[in-house]
């Protein structure tokens, strides 16, 4: 996968939709549009998962603590794309999952709409 510097264009528009699950509202009512967003782009399961934890999270995750009141409606697409390109962890480890529950739960949800969606390579590894 390439960077997100060498990859702008097609990951402003996962990166708007996957800050949803770090705004002040219940994500759920935005799972199925973050589903379609994730599966109309060009990313694979394992992609998404890195830009997920490796890229939103970082940029975005200080929100659900923000005070006197955190974004609950999304970030402007100009101030996402600087956060993420200050703040992400690309072609680093994943976290520990276990450490960041309220972020595993959701990527989990994401997940299981993304494998009802994409295709699923066979296990012999053709197509």
């Amino acid at each position: 996968m390439l960077s997100p510097e060498a990859d702008l264009a097609d990951r402003i528009p996962v990166w708007d939709a996957m800050q949803m699950f770090w705004m002040d509202t219940d994500p759920s009512g935005e799972l199925d549009f973050v589903v379609r967003v994730c599966t109309r782009s060009k990313y694979s399961i394992e992609e998404l998962k890195q830009i997920y934890w490796n890229e939103v999270r970082p940029a975005v995750a200080a929100n659900l603590w923000a005070m006197p009141a955190p974004q609950w409606t999304g970030f402007r697409r100009d101030y996402l794309v600087e956060r993420v390109m200050r703040k992400h962890r690309f072609g680093r480890r994943l976290p520990w999952f276990w450490l960041n529950p309220y972020a595993t739960w959701w990527w989990r949800e994401l997940e299981a709409g993304l494998r009802r969606h994409l295709p699923q390579p066979r296990p012999n590894g053709r197509g």
